[in-house]
């Protein structure tokens, strides 16, 4: 084994020890409860941002309709001047279903009206609600993360530690090796390089479990080092 790849290897136990921090830190009750109410905190956000546009909308027609509705009253007024000014019941009964059609928009308005309000009340309450879980998720999340921030500022010193280990071992690493070291590492294998298991080549096998090829086996024997075809891992002769 060469003095440079002991000491990928020593870059490898620092990664899986700060990985191992990291993993802890994330499989915290505290960590989960605090991403639940990061999600509920963003789920209330967009009901009342979805609420109060649709309440604005609601509150857009409302004065449209009022307009409307206006304009229909006045409609109403120049009709009902020109029946009450008629002088025979023939000319009365001849404005009758224009003021009859006219009354009956002006209803209909008066119901879009009444409907728009009920919705934006409606809609209202539901912002009210969607305020108050915010307000409460929000202290709940404040807890959570401040109690998150307690341990993880107990665990900085190490990975602090490890993290300047790492830094300072780095420059010192194959660049090549290192560069492959990273490609495993973002493709989620880890541990990348593990020692051969077994005593004799006829047994060599992997950390993963499973018996390395023939040709595994004489790459590993040539090279001191093969790729298992199961797990992927770069297996090494200790």
């Amino acid at each position: 084994m060469t003095d440079s790849f002991k000491k990928m290897l020593e870059y490898q136990k620092l990664d899986m020890e700060l990985r191992k921090i990291n993993k802890e830190y994330n499989s915290l009750p505290e960590k989960k409860r605090l991403d639940v109410t990061r999600n509920k905190f963003n789920e209330a956000q967009s009901a009342l941002d979805r609420n109060a546009s649709n309440a604005a909308t609601y509150g857009a027609e409302v004065e449209r309709l009022y307009v409307e509705f206006g304009e229909i009253m006045k409609r109403f007024e120049n009709v009902e001047a020109v029946y009450n000014a008629a002088t025979t019941a023939e000319e009365k009964a001849a404005l009758l279903p224009k003021l009859e059609q006219i009354r009956s928009g002006a209803e209909s308005c008066r119901n879009k009206i009444n409907s728009r309000i009920e919705k934006i009340k409606m809609l209202t309450n539901e912002c009210m609600k969607n305020l108050t879980t915010k307000k409460k998720v929000k202290e709940d999340f404040d807890n959570t993360k401040a109690k998150l921030d307690e341990i993880r500022a107990k665990s900085m010193p190490e990975r602090k530690r490890i993290e300047e280990q790492m830094k300072s071992l780095e420059v010192t690493l194959d660049k090549s090796l290192l560069a492959a070291y990273n490609k495993f590492r973002s493709d989620g294998i880890a541990p990348v390089f593990v020692p051969v298991v077994g005593d004799n080549e006829k047994d060599y096998a992997c950390i993963c479990g499973m018996q390395l090829s023939q040709t595994n086996k004489s790459e590993l024997k040539n090279k001191s080092m093969c790729q298992c075809d199961t797990c992927r891992r770069m297996v090494y002769l200790a």
